[in-house]
């Protein structure tokens, strides 16, 4: 087993948002020009299924985190629903010898290799889950609906920031200006790097939202609980046709 994991960074205690499903976030830093860093949040959400753990957006935890978990059922299963996410990823192979899944495509963390691909109609580890690809997007990214929940589960493709104790005060002044405290906002670099040339994301985001969903947990910032379709309906009838 490999041991030269990424360590586990600082994250806030974990919540159990909805009967079975947890949320950990943790703080990640990201470098800017003239040397200087942001700080902002990168969410898991842990979702307890038959047969353990299922981990959308895999984050390391604190000892004591990890701990906490296992204490109620071993990591089962670890997904990657956005090819710029994998910090984590290799430590949950590694370490627990977790199925690993994601959607096929280019990705920013070569390692380790999906065991299972993710489709719109095949397999998934969570029973009832819909996922939805985006199709026009450049790099590989899904989201996942928990109808049971009313819940979204998203990477970068939409994010939402409210009152996020773990922003450093750069990162708000450098993301503010970018859109990114818009509720339920398409992600504003992420957008950039996916669309094609000359063509529009909003079909794939009109699939999303025909899904069944209420409330957003995102791969960064903080849960929108309640209200999550409408204002992400808003952003989307902002794209180009």
């Amino acid at each position: 087993m490999k041991t030269d994991h990424p360590p586990a960074l600082d994250h806030l205690p974990l919540r159990e948002c909805f009967p079975g499903v947890w949320l950990a976030s943790g703080a990640i830093s990201m470098s800017i020009p003239l040397g200087l860093k942001i700080t902002f949040s990168r969410n898991m959400v842990a979702v307890l299924g038959a047969d353990g753990w299922v981990l959308l957006n895999p984050v390391r935890l604190s000892p004591q985190a990890e701990t906490d978990l296992l204490a109620k059922a071993p990591f089962k299963h670890a997904v990657r629903l956005g090819s710029l996410h994998g910090r984590d990823d290799r430590y949950y192979v590694d370490r627990f010898g977790v199925a690993f899944w994601g959607v096929p495509g280019t990705q920013k963390y070569a390692e380790p290799a999906f065991s299972h691909e993710v489709s719109e109609d095949g397999a998934f580890p969570i029973p009832g889950a819909r996922v939805v690809i985006y199709r026009q997007a450049k790099l590989a990214e899904c989201v996942v609906c928990l109808p049971q929940h009313r819940l979204l589960v998203t990477c970068d493709s939409v994010q939402h920031y409210e009152r996020d104790p773990l922003i450093s005060t750069l990162g708000k002044i450098v993301m503010r200006p970018m859109g990114f405290f818009t509720p339920c906002v398409i992600g504003p670099l992420w957008l950039k790097m996916v669309t094609p040339a000359g063509g529009s994301m909003r079909a794939d985001f009109e699939r999303v939202l025909a899904l069944e969903f209420d409330h957003l947990i995102s791969g960064h910032g903080t849960p929108k609980i309640g209200g999550a379709k409408q204002a992400l309906a808003r952003n989307v009838a902002r794209l180009p046709l």
